[in-house]
């Protein structure tokens, strides 16, 4: 059961890693559209103040802005493609009706309840989500929902219903139990809500502590790494209230992501949020990062290089090369880091 219970949590942690490479690539093409775009680049050169320019980054901006606006639903779907062992793309179509279910399950409860508010949602932590007055769960909601889905495909994808029912045997039952299963946990949601911000809240002041938290953060991470469990810390810290949360331009933001793309990409180096959150959010996604992907990656594979065998240089440099460039452009660490566990574990 240990052996089983580990396997399952390595494979979250790689489900995760797919939402992520996406948002790694359009991350880097909005934050260079928004820079390019700012009036103290176009100050500096000239010319990106060209109506052509602004226009080419201001729409490629818009684009790339989308797909971190619905960072649950590709959590959703992610998670439900990684967990899933059958029938991959009906779970991860169930993730996304499922996700929407849930959505639409707490915007029921709230408005029963009569907590529904129109004016500073932000406060209350609600929000519009997909056209949605709802509990902003954020990131949570989407992993809630991609391992429903899974759960469910690997479970009922072969069901078979009376005659009368034939029709929704096998997978497409898969979308409609997981329907009937996310109601319920929809409308229980808000109940414990609270209590999560809580705990989070709580996790928080000692991971997002002055002066130390960025070092405990770094520190499990890297111990994490062995067990795949460390995208499980780093996605907490990005996207829940263990990150902190931010006022900001009147807005609140929950985690270190939301938070950095608010100020680095829309208000700037002249707004008073940047002396006053950036020191700190930069510290817990870029210094040790970097250096670990456009340092050290490359210094490992080369020590790796050259101790391998003359016989087998060819190979070696040839993969060697591919993992590093990786993690150098791609941010993604993890082909070479378990190239090198798998090999020397005691290292």
């Amino acid at each position: 059961m240990k052996s089983n219970f580990k396997d399952e949590i390595q494979t979250f942690g790689r489900s995760l890693l797919l939402p992520i490479a996406v948002l790694a690539p359009v991350g880097m093409v909005m934050g260079i559209c928004s820079a390019l775009g700012q009036n103290y680049m176009i100050e500096k050169i000239p010319f990106l103040g060209n109506e052509y320019c602004k226009a080419i980054f201001s729409s490629a901006g818009s684009i790339a802005s989308v797909i971190f606006q619905n960072i649950p639903i590709l959590f959703a779907m992610g998670v439900a493609y990684g967990m899933s062992k059958k029938e991959k793309g009906i779970a991860v179509f169930a993730a996304v009706i499922a996700y929407l279910t849930l959505l639409i399950s707490m915007n029921v409860h709230l408005r029963l309840s009569g907590e529904l508010v129109q004016e500073n949602m932000a406060f209350v932590g609600q929000g519009m989500v997909l056209g949605i007055h709802t509990l902003k769960i954020e990131a949570l909601g989407g992993i809630i929902a991609g391992l429903l889905a899974a759960k469910v495909t690997d479970r009922f994808y072969r069901l078979q219903l009376p005659l009368a029912f034939a029709f929704f045997s096998g997978k497409k039952s898969v979308a409609i139990i997981s329907i009937g299963l996310m109601i319920p946990i929809g409308l229980l949601i808000p109940f414990i809500w609270d209590w999560f911000t809580f705990g989070m809240s709580k996790l928080s002041n000692i991971l997002m502590a002055p002066d130390i938290g960025a070092g405990i953060y770094m520190t499990l991470n890297r111990l994490l790494i062995p067990f795949g469990l460390h995208h499980v810390l780093s996605s907490t810290i990005r996207f829940t209230e263990a990150g902190g949360t931010y006022l900001i331009d009147g807005q609140v933001y929950v985690g270190i992501l939301p938070a950095m793309n608010k100020i680095l990409f829309e208000l700037g180096p002249n707004s008073e949020a940047w002396n006053e959150y950036m020191p700190t959010l930069a510290s817990y996604l870029a210094s040790s990062q970097m250096l670990t992907t456009l340092f050290r990656i490359p210094a490992i594979g080369l020590a790796m290089y050259h101790m391998a065998y003359f016989k087998n240089k060819k190979f070696a440099k040839g993969m060697i090369l591919t993992v590093v460039l990786t993690a150098f452009l791609g941010n993604i660490t993890e082909p070479l880091e378990f190239s090198f566990l798998f090999i020397a574990p005691k290292l």
